[in-house]
């Protein structure tokens, strides 16, 4: 009763007026997302949204509010409040040394005060100072360098969070679902850090706007393009290339950024003397594009694009796939305490290749297409609660597969699986409140459901796997619903100012599975819905955290320790020989379990000072119990219980810098043969368990050195080399195991080792002007 009397009297507190605003880059006008806003005479205050904007809730008096960003000058307003206020800060960027600045605030802080558990922000401007495979600065890729974050090795873009498989991943830029975020099989991120404002990623806690996927949440942002003067960047390296533009479409009204990046390492196979070379196309391309305009102080527009493609074409294959996403986003501030944002969006993914037989051609394509809505508001009561809400829905159409005749053809007759069809909907109510000096209680609620619509035909089945009837339904019939609340709660209790215990808990929903041969995620995957053979996936998590800001000789330090426990109902796998090519009965083969994860996460960071980075270290177990494939619970594909990395960045002086990682890695489970037999002239294994043995471990290191010319005085070119190795040591990390009947004896088989880099040097030219 004393808790909802303080909250009353917060609120009935009059007058109380509205200080509102945005927190810019003065340099380029972008919005600065996580900027504090602090009232020095009562000590409290409030962070921007992720659109730059925030709202303080004051009575009226005079005020000290100081803005401040990590990296920027702070600037102060001193203003005496009698009525709403306007007042937007332009910061600019610290051009000292870095040992001499005094970070008065930085993310790593901002996570400490707040109650949530199990987040990490990737800077792109940190991110392209560490060595990068191929000299391409990979959002992905820097992924696996967090704790409780995997990956399944070199050449692939997939990551694992905390025992979850890779479709339990939700992957949004800006705001839009991608579906396949990897190039050329995931040896790149299909996402240009040129056109990246920031990533952020939600591994155990998700605020209740995320869900639709159990193990995390990575929402990257694409910067606006507010400059307020046309310039270009880009970078030249050995296989690839990339040049962002950006500048006023109409001063102060409208702004455009356009990036491009292309590979071509296929180009030099044109000076092979072998003509099959010749004839090989490997490589890929994406545009990222996109549009503000500021109609009014309360009216803001966005419309952004992607368009990314894949290409490997040899004399008897041809294969593309890639992602498409628009998005188009209204800012509309109704009154200085309410901020709303709605966004409309549309996603593709898509893959195709021509399959030969004989004289015969056929090209296979199959995909996922969506159509969405969204709209989130922010209110703020008080100075102290803020209160966040949303809703929206998603179209999702589901393309199994489509055979084509090509050309002259006409044996090859077409066929369709039939697609379907499914609409996802949500909606949430989110808010915080503190509690005396040291409890911070942050929760809301989601509740998220998914329907079926025809037309569709579907199948039930015996328990042997046979086709028991088939049902056929009308367009437009909903053919069954799920739902269900998700709550979400986290609480943080200050043991002093430096040191502070969290707990969090949730529960989210999956209504999307994917179908794949492969755990690491290929282009091939199919992307398939709930339905009433195939349940939706239901995922519990709880995590205790212990969390630490100390200061030492100066020197600014984040410390981590999380315990987490999670369990899955209803995970998906296939039954051995399962066929997901234009099966029209492919949910016969998908069997379901449970699975559970466990662990614990430790990092330290160094903040301040010529030398930073972090020291981090992952135990953790993961496991499946699925009856229908394997009697007894198994360790699932990402089980790989020890982890641990170094990442460090050196600045030598103000025109050399030096980064640093080093990787290791339990090895990932596999499945081997326990015995063989031969049968009709073939050797056939014997398999007893899934997941019976382990590859050899996973460790690397990895060097690169920066080097900055200094600019001339009055020339707006801008350079900088990047010298990096990949591998440092040559490491043949295992990348898939094959088996072979020794040459020397038909009865026997060997394993071998297959990898795919070694020492991978890179050098990379980049240029601003």
């Amino acid at each position: 009763m004393k808790w909802w009397m303080g909250v009353w009297g917060v609120l009935a507190a009059q007058p109380l007026f509205t200080l509102s605003g945005y927190v810019r880059d003065q340099a380029n006008r972008e919005p600065l997302p996580g900027a504090s806003v602090l009232v020095k005479e009562r000590g409290t205050g409030s962070y921007t949204n992720a659109y730059g904007y925030y709202a303080l809730r004051l009575p009226a008096g005079q005020y000290t509010v100081v803005a401040q960003f990590v990296g920027y000058r702070s600037e102060t307003l001193r203003v005496a409040l009698r009525a709403d206020l306007k007042h937007d800060f332009w910061l600019r960027e610290e051009a000292v040394e870095v040992a001499a600045v005094e970070i008065v605030e930085t993310y790593e802080q901002r996570r400490f005060s707040g109650a949530a558990t199990s987040q990490n922000r990737l800077e792109v401007q940190r991110l392209k100072k560490l060595p990068a495979l191929l000299g391409e600065v990979d959002v992905l890729r820097s992924l696996s360098l967090l704790p409780g974050v995997a990956t399944a090795g070199d050449g692939s873009a997939a990551f694992f969070v905390r025992g979850g498989s890779f479709d339990q991943n939700l992957v949004l830029l800006d705001e839009a679902v991608v579906y396949n975020p990897g190039h050329i099989g995931g040896i790149f991120s299909a996402f240009n850090a040129d056109a990246v404002q920031e990533a952020q990623l939600y591994k155990g806690y998700m605020p209740p706007e995320y869900g639709g996927r159990l193990a995390s949440a990575l929402d990257v942002r694409l910067r606006e393009g507010n400059s307020p003067r046309w310039q270009a960047a880009g970078g030249i390296g050995l296989i690839s290339s990339r040049l962002n533009v950006e500048g006023p479409l109409w001063k102060d009204r409208a702004g455009l950024l356009l990036t491009g990046r292309r590979s071509y390492a296929d180009l030099f196979l044109l000076l092979a003397q072998d003509p099959e070379l010749r004839k090989t196309a490997l490589y890929f391309y994406d545009l990222t594009a996109k549009v503000n305009y500021r109609a009014g102080e309360k009216h803001r527009f966005y419309l952004s694009g992607y368009f990314g493609r894949d290409v490997f074409r040899t004399s008897f294959l041809d294969f593309n796939w890639g992602n498409a996403t628009t998005t188009l986003r209204w800012n509309f501030i109704p009154s200085p305490r309410l901020f709303l944002n709605t966004i409309a969006y549309y996603s593709k993914y898509d893959y195709a290749f021509l399959v030969e037989q004989g004289n015969n051609r056929a090209r296979f394509s199959s995909g996922i297409e969506d159509w969405a809505w969204r709209t989130d508001g922010e209110y703020f009561l008080s100075e102290r609660v803020k209160l966040r809400f949303g809703a929206g829905l998603c179209r999702h159409t589901f393309l199994p597969g489509i055979l084509e005749p090509t050309g002259d053809s006409s044996n090859v007759r077409p066929y369709r699986v039939p697609s379907l069809r499914g609409v996802e909907a949500a909606a949430y109510v989110q808010t915080g409140y503190k509690l005396g000096a040291r409890w911070l209680v942050e929760g809301g609620l989601r509740w998220a459901g998914f329907g079926l619509w025809g037309p569709a035909t579907l199948y039930t089945f015996t328990p042997e796997g046979q086709v028991q009837d088939t049902l056929t339904y009308s367009q437009g019939r909903l053919i069954r619903g799920w739902g269900g609340l998700e709550p979400r709660l986290s609480l943080r209790y200050g043991l002093s100012d430096r040191w502070a215990l969290k707990a969090s808990s949730g529960r989210v929903q999956q209504f999307l599975h994917v179908a794949t041969l492969s755990p690491v995620g290929l282009p091939t995957d199919i992307w398939w819905p709930t339905t009433p053979n195939v349940r939706r996936q239901d995922g519990y998590q709880v995590a205790l955290a212990l969390q630490g800001t100390p200061r030492w000789k100066g020197i600014g330090w984040d410390v981590s320790w999380e315990l987490f426990y999670r369990w899955m109902l209803n995970v998906l796998d296939f039954r051995s020989g399962a066929d997901i090519f234009l099966n029209p009965q492919l949910e016969r083969d998908m069997v379901q379990g449970r699975g559970w994860a466990y662990g614990s996460e430790w990092m330290v960071q160094k903040l301040t000072g010529k030398l930073t980075g972090w020291l981090s270290y992952t135990y953790s177990r993961s496991f499946r119990y699925i009856p229908a494939i394997a009697p007894n619970p198994f360790p699932s594909y990402v089980d790989r219980p020890h982890q641990a990395t170094l990442v460090l960045n050196y600045t030598l002086n103000s025109q050399w810098e030096l980064g640093f990682t080093a990787i290791y890695g339990t090895g990932r489970p596999i499945t081997l043969p326990v015995a063989k037999y031969v049968y009709d002239g073939q050797v056939v294994g014997v398999y007893t368990e899934r997941n019976n043995r382990r590859m050899p471990d996973y460790h690397r290191a990895d060097l690169s050195l920066t080097w900055k010319p200094r600019p001339k005085e009055g020339r707006r070119w801008q350079s900088s080399w990047n010298f990096s190795v990949y591998n440092l040591y040559g490491r043949r990390n295992m990348w898939a195991l094959r088996l072979r009947t020794d040459e020397n004896n038909p009865n026997l088989q060997r394993a071998y080792n297959l990898y795919l880099f070694r020492w991978v040097p890179s050098i990379t030219y980049n240029f601003r002007f």
